[in-house]
């Protein structure tokens, strides 16, 4: 689990170095990453927990529009605002459910 982390934070590095041009649906799927560690986690639940949620929350305000076109194909929008918005709940009960403080560096 601890090498899933360190690549987890290394995506996030290189996501956070980069210019917010295009949809990228990297954070989606940095989220769920984090999401499925707190999953199979005891001790550092919470935390993974919290960073999935950051992840979920950054992304959300980045698919903008109501569609997007690239290489031929147009593929709406909503469908993937409103994956991030399960994901995103999901957390927040599977944190509850942990007792994990909602707003704390655990």
């Amino acid at each position: 689990m601890y090498q899933a982390e360190l690549s987890l934070e290394k995506a996030l590095g290189f996501y956070d170095k980069k210019k917010e041009e295009d949809i990228d649906v990297g954070l989606f799927g940095i989220g769920g990453a984090y999401e499925i560690l707190g999953d199979l986690s005891d001790k550092d639940r919470c935390r993974f927990y919290l960073m999935a949620k950051r992840a979920f929350e950054h992304q959300l305000p980045l698919i903008k529009g109501d569609s997007y076109t690239a290489y031929g194909k147009t593929v709406a929008l909503e469908p993937l605002r409103t994956e991030v918005r399960k994901h995103l709940e999901a957390v927040n009960e599977k944190s509850a459910k942990a007792g994990c403080q909602a707003h704390s560096e655990q």
